[in-house]
This record gives structure tokens, C-alpha cells and sequence, in this order.
């Protein structure tokens, strides 16, 4: 260390580089503007350009800090990520039933647990974490035991992939639930994971054959460690029900209701492809033509609408008896057969004015039926034949 006297006073030169000749100005002593007598010079500390140890203490805490947050953060996304994964949600013992059903289901390739019990959107999600503490507080403090507590599922969040409902089906039975717009869980509450005694022995709550009794009692026993004595009801959606536990049959009971019916929420009608004739199943109406012919003859064994469709090249003799009073002749000569309700076109077969035209709507004169004519060529009297 030197000290060199300059204009301002004396400059303090330190030599405590890594190598040598290396110096370094640590301050200047001012004794300018004074005499030996006054008061000690003052000492005016500059840097030459490196950290102090105090500038170095603070940047690393700040770069500890640092890394703190940035491993918290990455923590904190892995686990709000594997949380939202469904496997994550088996992981209680309680819950392994629905699990080992929800793979069984139709929703393992199209929705996670979160997509039916949380809200969508980042904000909902993240939203319901600190609701979801509720589910591990009870894991450790109540009834633990499957099955728990029911879960309630807006109907929001069914539309997002089921969007096409149609709530007014015309069934032949009363679906008054749908006509009220019922929720969809009212009938589907277990939608997505079906427990079934396979789901159940998979997850090792039920052990089937031997324990199970070979009826159904309508309660299911406890046979296995953690597992309540509940009805069918409370794991088995409806859709799984026999019909006939709800629904009375509207006509003669002809076998059971899924040899005709869907079991879907719709419950269409389907004729069975095994029901060769209309006849097995229907009894023909009061005011049916008398005709010793197979239904099948004159209607389809299909279809949703059952409108009445004239088969092929049939002749109507074969089932319509022509009126009293009526032209003698093949119907076909003034009759069509085309489609269902067509409006028929009569086909004089000759004579002047209003005959003429050959082909006009039976309703010209007919309005009301064959035998009360409007037209006044007829003097009001049903024609014998022009």
C-alpha cells in the first residue's frame, strides 16, 4: 500500500490484485481547505467497479430465494397436474370401486374424473383445490367406508359432451321426468362408473360366488372389510332396473319389456328382429277390415312411426270390401296405391263437364266421404256410375 499527495490531498493506492502490479483505489484523503490544525481530513471511499461483500450477501439470498420459488413452483404445478389426472383420485381406499368401474366404462377414453366433478376452466379448477381438502378431511375423520357420500353433478357439465337431449320423447308411457326438465342425475347418478359385482371384486371390497346369495335380496351384505350394508339403489343405476320395478305395462304382457324396449334413458320402442309377425304381440283393432291375411301383408315390421303403408302390387280386395253403392268395378281402375296417406286420385271413367278432367282430388266432391257428394251434377245423391 502507497500514498500519493495530490491537488485534493492524499490517494490511498492498495495492491491486492491476483496478480502483481494489480492496484486498487480504496480512497482519498481530502485535506484541501485546511490547515494541520483542523479537523481530520475526510475519507471519500470509492469502487472501482467489484461487488462489496454486503452487494454479495444480498445477491445470493436473492438467488436462494430464487430457487426457492422456482422449485416451489414447479412442485406446486406437478401436483395440480397429478391431481387432475383420475388415477390420482384412487388413491382412497373408498374410492378404488368407482375407479375400477369408471375403466369398465364407455367414459375411460372420453373423461377424467375432474371433466364430471369440477367446473371447467383453469380458474375453476384451480378454484376447487382448496374445496377438495374437505374430501381428504373426511377420509381421515368420518366414515370412510364405500360407499360415501353422494356428489352432486350439474347438469352443465353433462351437456358439454352429451349436448343433443331430446327431454319430450313420444313414449306410450309417462316420462314426466324428462317433460319437467329433471336433472340428469335423478336418473343417471352413477353415470360413468356403473359399480357392478365385477368393478366391485376388482377392487376388492365384494368377493363374489360363495358369500353372494344366489338371489338378489335387494340389500347387499357386508362381506368385505370396508364395505356397508346399502340396497342395490345406491351403486346400481336405474338403467340397470328391470322396467317393470317403475313402469306398468300398457298392453298384454307378452315376455319381458327388453325383448321390445331399449334399455336407454329413452327407452324407444325397437321390434324385436326374432317377432315374425304382428300377430304375437298386437291384436287387430275393432274397426279392422275382416281379413284372414298376416299382419305383415299389409304393414312393415319395423319403423317408429307405424303409419299404415299399402304393400306392393297388392290388390285392394284382398282387405277392403267395396261399399254397397259403389262402381263396379277394379278399384284399381280408379284407386292408386302409392304411398301412405297420399291423397287418392279418382279416375272417371268418361262423361262431359266436370268428367273431363279425367283425374281430380276425390275431396272435389267428396269432402266428407264417398257417399255425401258437394257437387250439385248428382242432384245430391252419390253417382251409380257415369
Amino acid at each position: 500500500m502507497m500514498c500519493v499527495r495530490g491537488p485534493k490531498g492524499y490517494l490511498s493506492i492498495e495492491y491486492s490484485g491476483a496478480r502483481a502490479g494489480e492496484a486498487q483505489v480504496t480512497d482519498i484523503l481530502d485535506t484541501s481547505g485546511g490547515s494541520s490544525d483542523s479537523a481530520p481530513p475526510k475519507r471519500r471511499r470509492f469502487s472501482s467497479g467489484a461487488a462489496s461483500p454486503d452487494q454479495k450477501s444480498r445477491i445470493r439470498r436473492w438467488l436462494i430465494w430464487g430457487g426457492v420459488a422456482l422449485v416451489g413452483l414447479a412442485v406446486m404445478t406437478g401436483s395440480l397436474v397429478y391431481t387432475e389426472r383420475s388415477d390420482f383420485c384412487k388413491s382412497c381406499h373408498e374410492m378404488t370401486p368407482y375407479y375400477s368401474a369408471w375403466q369398465a366404462s364407455g367414459h375411460v377414453s372420453k373423461a377424467e374424473c375432474v371433466d364430471c366433478h369440477v367446473n371447467p376452466g383453469v380458474i375453476a379448477h384451480l378454484a376447487h383445490k382448496p374445496i377438495a381438502l374437505k374430501e381428504l378431511y373426511n377420509h381421515f375423520t368420518k366414515d370412510n367406508r364405500f360407499p360415501n357420500y353422494g356428489v352432486e353433478v350439474p347438469d352443465s357439465r353433462c351437456v358439454g359432451c352429451h349436448p343433443k337431449v331430446d327431454k319430450k320423447i313420444g313414449t306410450r308411457f309417462s316420462h314426466v321426468l324428462h317433460q319437467k326438465n329433471a336433472r340428469c342425475q335423478e336418473c343417471h347418478a352413477t353415470a360413468g362408473h356403473e359399480v357392478s359385482l365385477a368393478s366391485l371384486s376388482a377392487a376388492g371390497i365384494l368377493k363374489t360366488g360363495a358369500g353372494m346369495p344366489p338371489v338378489p335380496t335387494g340389500v347387499t351384505p357386508s362381506v368385505a372389510p370396508g364395505h356397508k350394508t346399502v340396497v342395490c339403489q345406491k351403486c346400481h343405476d336405474q338403467a340397470k332396473m328391470k322396467c317393470s320395478l317403475c313402469h306398468q305395462a300398457p298392453h298384454d304382457k307378452k315376455g319381458e319389456c327388453s325383448d321390445c324396449h331399449t334399455t336407454s334413458g329413452a327407452f324407444i320402442f325397437v321390434h324385436p328382429v326374432s317377432k315374425a309377425d304382428c300377430g304375437s304381440c298386437h291384436k287387430k283393432p275393432a274397426k279392422h277390415p275382416a281379413t284372414t291375411a298376416a299382419c305383415s301383408n299389409c304393414h312393415a315390421a319395423g319403423g317408429k312411426s307405424w303409419a299404415f303403408a299399402h304393400p306392393a302390387g297388392a290388390d285392394c280386395a284382398k282387405c277392403h270390401k267395396a261399399p254397397a253403392k259403389h262402381y263396379g268395378t277394379g278399384c284399381s281402375s280408379c284407386h292408386s296405391v302409392k304411398v301412405p296417406f297420399a291423397q287418392a286420385r279418382f279416375r272417371h271413367p268418361g262423361g262431359t263437364g266436370e268428367h273431363s278432367y279425367r283425374s281430380f282430388a276425390c275431396t272435389k266432391c267428396h269432402p266428407r266421404s264417398y257417399a255425401a257428394v258437394s257437387c250439385t251434377c248428382h242432384g245430391g245423391r252419390a253417382p251409380r256410375g257415369d
